[in-house]
C-alpha cells in the first residue's frame, strides 16, 4: 500500500526514514516470502510431471536471443514477445508434442543480462531452478549479436551456478535470417552441438524438433499388448507419454508395441499378450 507516513502508522519517535525503511523492511520480507511459495508450487508441479513421466525441455539465452518466439514455434501458442529484461521472470510452462506424438513440456525462463543488480539475483535464481530439473536445455544464442560466445559463456557460468550443468545441451543459433554466413560458420564450429534456426522465418525449426525428441529420455519399459477398442483412451496415453514402436489395427483391438514408464506398464498389464 501507499499513503505517506502519517502519525497513525508511527510507533513514538519514529522519523519519517525509519517509517520507510520499517516498510521496505517489511516489503522485502514479503516478497521473500512469496518467492519461497512460488519455489515449492514449482518443486510441487515439476514432482507431478515427473510421476507422470512427462519429460520436460528448459529454454534460456540472453534477453533478446529471441527465446520466446521459439517458444511459440514449438508450441503454437502466442506468447506476449517483449524485449524486456524481466518480461518472463515467474517461468512459463507450456505443454508441447514431438513430432511422433510424445508430449512433453517446455520451460520458457528469465532472459539473461550481464552485470544482473545483485538484489535480482535470488528472483532471477528462482525461474532457473527448472533448469536444473529439466531432460534438455535448448540454449538460444542471437546468431546475429557480435559477441555470441561471450553470451554462450555468460549463460553456462549461472547454469552452473544453480547447479544445472549436468543437463544436456542443444545449442540453438537463432536469427539465422538476419546473422553473416561468417558468423554462423564460426559458431558452428565452435558450438559442435548446435542447430540453426530461424524464429521468425521457420528456417530449421523441424530439424530442431527431430533434434530435440531423439535428445529426450527414453521410457524404460517395453510392453506388447492388445487393447481392446473400448480403451481407447490407453492408447492415446500410450502415444502422448510413451514412445510407439509398433501398431496394428486388427479385430480384437490395437497392437501396440512401446515403451512406457513403469506406471503405465503396470495398468497395460491386464492387456499384456502372453
Amino acid at each position: 500500500g501507499g499513503g505517506g507516513g502519517g502519525m497513525a502508522t508511527r510507533g513514538p519517535g519514529e522519523t519519517k526514514i525509519e517509517t520507510d525503511r520499517r516498510r521496505i523492511h517489511e516489503k522485502m520480507a514479503r516478497l521473500r516470502r512469496e518467492i519461497a511459495e512460488m519455489k515449492s508450487g514449482r518443486d510441487l508441479k515439476r514432482r507431478e510431471r515427473r510421476r507422470n513421466s512427462v519429460p520436460s525441455v528448459a529454454i534460456a539465452g540472453y534477453t533478446n536471443a529471441g527465446k520466446s518466439s521459439l517458444l511459440n514455434r514449438l508450441t503454437g501458442a502466442g506468447v506476449l514477445v517483449q524485449n524486456a529484461l524481466f518480461a518472463t521472470l515467474d517461468p512459463t510452462v507450456r505443454r508441447a508434442t514431438t513430432p511422433s506424438g510424445r508430449s512433453y513440456t517446455i520451460t520458457d525462463t528469465v532472459g539473461f543480462v550481464r552485470h544482473l543488480p545483485h538484489h535480482l539475483v535470488e528472483a532471477f535464481r528462482s525461474t532457473l531452478e527448472e533448469v536444473a530439473g529439466a531432460d534438455l536445455l535448448l540454449h538460444v544464442v542471437d546468431g546475429a549479436h557480435p559477441a555470441p560466445l561471450e553470451q554462450l559463456a555468460s549463460v553456462r557460468a549461472v547454469i552452473r551456478d544453480v547447479d544445472a550443468a549436468q543437463v544436456p545441451e542443444l545449442v540453438v543459433i537463432n536469427k539465422a535470417d538476419a546473422a553473416t554466413p561468417a558468423a554462423l560458420a564460426a559458431l558452428a564450429e565452435a558450438e559442435p552441438r548446435h542447430v540453426v534456426v530461424s524464429a521468425r522465418t521457420g528456417q530449421g525449426i523441424d530439424t530442431l524438433r527431430a533434434l530435440l525428441e531423439a535428445a529426450l529420455p527414453h521410457p524404460e519399459v517395453q510392453v506388447d499388448v492388445l487393447i481392446p477398442y473400448v480403451q481407447g483412451r490407453l492408447v492415446a496415453r500410450v502415444h502422448a507419454d510413451g514412445e510407439v514402436l509398433a501398431e496394428k489395427h486388427t479385430a480384437d483391438g490395437t497392437l501396440l508395441r512401446a515403451r512406457v514408464a513403469p506406471d503405465l506398464a503396470a495398468e497395460l498389464d491386464a492387456y499384456a499378450r502372453t
